[in-house]
């Protein structure tokens, strides 16, 4: 799908500032139309999604003109919405600042004016909720997108939950996919309970109190999730075994399936799934889906599961479906490996031994990437391959934009990693990679698996068999690994130890057959397993978590396995009556969940250091069931954009453990804690900052640092000039002047990214790409020889000579390629083979030379 249309986001307190100088009826005044102020505030997108394609049909009914207009260079944009922040007071010259609190409930009753539209509250998703937006719409649309919004029901009073679920056709989608709704089975929900002896944390007068004891468990085994007939998976979808599926209140995770031959193979009637669920379909045959009311939200609003409710969603949506997202696999050598967390290594009870031998691996490969060139390409190309959507250029220090130049350099340049260029991006990629290890990323043998509860049970309960496990407890299905294969799983957030879920593969059973789950998905069971509370509240709408076979590490989670119970909720969310929408958003807005995680594991690191020096069970588990408070709030914390529970004071909990354990930070938290530089350190006998004294031990320099000579850029693109003719000295000045003016606007476009959100940087880097391409265009104009070339190169290599940003304009110029391609020497690539004697991460690896015919980075074209 294409991009999505850029819209304003400003600051409430900017919108407030303007109403105060120009009155309210006028609002806010936007700079000259179409002017490059104008287009500035233009700063985020709004993301293709089943509500932007309605918002656009219903722009054009209104005003009966085109939704949006474009810049220079095609970008599109529209006035339709507007992105609020809420993230600073309104101070006045005169008088008492106007706090966020109160601006939002100012602009929530009040809208605003800007540009003459006079904007209303809107909606907001989950995701914008935690960070205090809002969007705010033309209020000439507002009754049209609300009643398609609305989904044909009134307002409720539950209004978390109501604004939630109202926002799902938001969600960024990436395609659609036609789902006939007549071809839908919808059954009940399933749950299985049962009792577990678990640390349960309950609410007692108005405090959390966490007690070991007998819980009844109630786990939901099908929660947010369906089956889909393998035939909806074609086109853009062949290869993919999962899709997060939206529709106007529904969310689900549709999981790949052979719905139809297992109704033929099992001899279903219609009448019979009609005696289970309920479907509009007049022919078995139709039947591509099976989903729950938990998928339809809907149904929340209507009383439950019924046939007259199913048929009044019908009525007030269509069968496009918004696809989300899809099964992947980790961008890690081929998906084999994936990156552990400071979180799960920090709750294992490694020792120092342990610690140091498992960076020892990564040791190995950093020191290979260090000294061999070869390695160097393959780390960026396959070990640490950038994703697809360009995730990793979205980053502040633009190391992405600088491995594109060292790159084109790399696979041009035969000895281009003798340069000073190379040595600095060299070192600078080697201390990134400690960086990381520092901070517990370690990558690992395994993959981040989508959980799918009880799919085959799901397919028994349609055949009308009894609903009996297929997976013992303890067991989970994953073709990613073999079977019996001993794992440890863990689902972000981790809070600690009772979070880590110990398994076996089991890869036997024939009625796996009717699934198509590739690699990335993994199977488990909730009937009579408390897995759904182990991996902290986890439900089936295309929730993740963390496999490895690693030895060392499922060693050590088996060894406390059952010291450390389970930390379940015992605290029932409630409906806040009376609350506004800006109380509420304002409420969410206040999220903890950074500071939760942070302190859980502070309090992990103190039970290990006890542990380590012999303290008595019972002070152990004291200070554990306080983790697993913490636990508890991290699930409150992440729920309350849909659930209240206004009945916990997590401020109040978070300040009393904080004072209870008031000791020195563990030393690992200077890499993890950016609010920290004030804290005081100490070295705790805990997993994390073993790997951090090791990591900082790890260091290729000893004694006095010899002196390098390095060669010449120029000398590497070519030595020796053909001529010496004026033209080229002309050409050359030409170059340099549009490479400069260039760099000082990427220059300040790089500095706007550190006050940009996450949002806002997708803008930003689309906008310097844009410079880029148009200073690549005309250096190309310029860029006539390999006599340019060189003395271009020879410019910057007396001052410059280790900057990479004063190359990329050349080696993007559309003659480099034809220059430095032509009749170069063969270079290296690193690829796995049987027979290699490179041995890293327990791969085989070995060096295979070709020339390199065309270069794209991340793609070779080799013969």
């Amino acid at each position: 799908m294409k991009q999505g249309y850029r819209i304003i986001s400003i600051e409430a307190a900017d919108i407030y500032r303007h109403e105060q100088e120009n009155g309210v009826s006028v609002g806010y005044k936007m700079p000259e139309n179409k002017s490059d102020a104008y287009f500035r505030l233009f700063k985020i997108y709004l993301d293709n999604s089943l509500d932007s394609v309605e918002l656009e049909n219903a722009y054009k009914r209104v005003y009966r003109k085109k939704f949006s207009f474009h810049d220079k260079s095609g970008n599109e944009y529209t006035l339709a919405v507007i992105n609020l922040k809420f993230n600073y007071t309104y101070k006045s010259e005169n008088g008492k600042p106007i706090k966020i609190k109160d601006l939002r409930a100012h602009f929530y009753e009040n809208g605003f004016y800007l540009d003459g539209i006079h904007y209303v509250r809107y909606k907001r998703s989950a995701g914008s909720s935690r960070e205090g937006k809002c969007l705010f719409i033309d209020e000439h649309l507002y009754k049209a997108m609300d009643k398609w919004s609305s989904c044909g029901l009134k307002v409720q009073t539950d209004l978390a939950s109501w604004e939630s679920y109202k926002a799902l056709s938001l969600s960024s989608i990436k395609g659609t996919v036609q789902i006939p709704l007549d071809g839908i089975l919808f059954v009940p929900d399933y749950k299985s309970i049962f009792t577990e002896e678990v640390v349960s944390v309950e609410l007692r007068d108005g405090k959390l109190v966490a007690e070991q004891k007998q819980t009844e468990i109630t786990n939901d085994i099908w929660d947010g999730e369906s089956l889909l007939d393998e035939s909806v998976f074609e086109n853009g979808y062949a290869d993919k075994h999962m899709l997060l599926l939206r529709n106007k209140f529904f969310k689900s995770c549709a999981f790949r399936t052979k719905l139809q031959k297992w109704i033929k193979d099992k001899n279903i009637m219609l009448a019979d799934l009609k005696t289970r669920g309920f479907t509009l379909a007049t022919d078995i045959s139709q039947i591509i889906m099976v989903t729950t009311p938990n998928s339809l939200k809907y149904l929340k609003f209507v009383g439950g599961l019924s046939e007259k409710n199913i048929c009044k969603w019908v009525e007030n949506v269509t069968d496009t479906f918004g696809v989300v997202k899809w099964d992947k696999s980790t961008r890690f050598f081929h998906g084999d490996m994936v990156q552990s967390s400071y979180q799960l290594l920090n709750t294992l009870g490694l020792d120092k031994a342990q610690a140091e031998k498992l960076l020892k691996p990564s040791f190995d490969y950093i020191s290979l990437v260090r000294s061999d060139v070869e390695f160097m390409r393959y780390h960026f190309t396959d070990a640490y391959a950038r994703e697809k959507d360009g995730e990793e250029k979205k980053a502040p220090d633009g190391l992405a934009d600088r491995a594109d130049v060292i790159f084109r350099l790399l696979f041009s340049c035969t000895h281009f990693n003798t340069t000073a260029l190379y040595a600095n991006f060299r070192d600078d990629v080697v201390s990134g990679l400690k960086s990381s290890l520092r901070r517990g990323h370690i990558l690992l043998n395994g993959t981040n698996a989508t959980l799918f509860g009880n799919g085959p049970e799901l397919l028994k309960y349609i055949a009308g068999e009894k609903i009996t496990s297929e997976l013992k407890k303890g067991q989970i299905y994953c073709k990613r690994f073999e079977s019996e294969a001993k794992l440890l799983c863990a689902r972000s957030p981790h809070i600690t130890m009772g979070n880590l879920y110990c398994v076996e593969n089991n890869l036997s059973g024939e009625i796996w057959n009717y699934f198509n789950l590739g690699k990335n998905i993994v199977c488990v069971n909730a009937i009579g397993e408390n897995i759904q509370q182990c991996l902290n509240g986890c439900d089936y709408d295309s929730d993740a978590m963390l496999i490895t076979d690693d030895k060392l590490l499922v060693e050590c989670a088996e060894r406390y396995k059952d010291y450390f119970k389970v930390p379940v909720c015992g605290i029932s969310s409630m409906s806040k009556n009376g609350q506004t929408l800006a109380e509420l958003d304002h409420d969410t807005s206040e999220n903890k969940i950074g500071e939760i995680v942070n302190l859980s594991q502070k309090l992990n690191s103190i039970i290990w250091n006890e542990i380590h020096h012999g303290a008595q069970e019972e002070k152990v588990l004291d200070i554990y069931n306080d983790v697993c408070k913490l636990a508890v709030l991290s699930g409150l914390e992440i729920d309350k954009a849909k659930r209240a529970y206004d009945n916990v004071n997590v401020v109040k909990e978070l300040s009393a453990l904080r004072k209870k354990y008031n000791c020195p930070t563990p030393t690992f938290f200077k890499e993890i804690d950016e609010k920290g530089k004030d804290n005081e350190y100490e070295l705790y006998d805990t997993a994390m900052d073993y790997i951090y004294q090791a990591v900082k031990k790890f260091n290729f320099v000893k004694g006095k640092r010899k002196r390098v000579n390095y060669m010449p850029i120029s000398w590497v693109v070519g030595e020796i000039t053909t001529s010496d003719n004026a033209t080229d000295y002309r050409h050359r000045d030409k170059i340099i002047e549009i490479c400069e003016e260039y760099r000082k606007r990427i220059d300040r476009l790089y500095m706007e990214l550190r006050v940009s959100d996450d949002q806002e940087k997708e803008v930003v880097y689309e906008r310097i790409e844009e410079e880029k391409a148009d200073r690549d265009k005309q250096v190309s104009k310029w860029l006539t020889s390999r006599n340019v070339l060189i003395f271009v190169a020879r410019h910057y290599e007396k001052n410059r000579p280790s900057d990479w940003r004063i190359y990329a304009p050349i080696v993007n110029a559309r003659h480099f390629k034809d220059f430095m391609l032509k009749g170069g020497s063969p270079i290296g690539f690193v690829e796995e083979s049987r027979d290699g004697n490179i041995i890293v991460y327990g791969k085989k690896f070995a060096i295979k030379w070709y020339k390199v015919k065309e270069h794209v980075f991340g793609i070779q074209i080799k013969n």
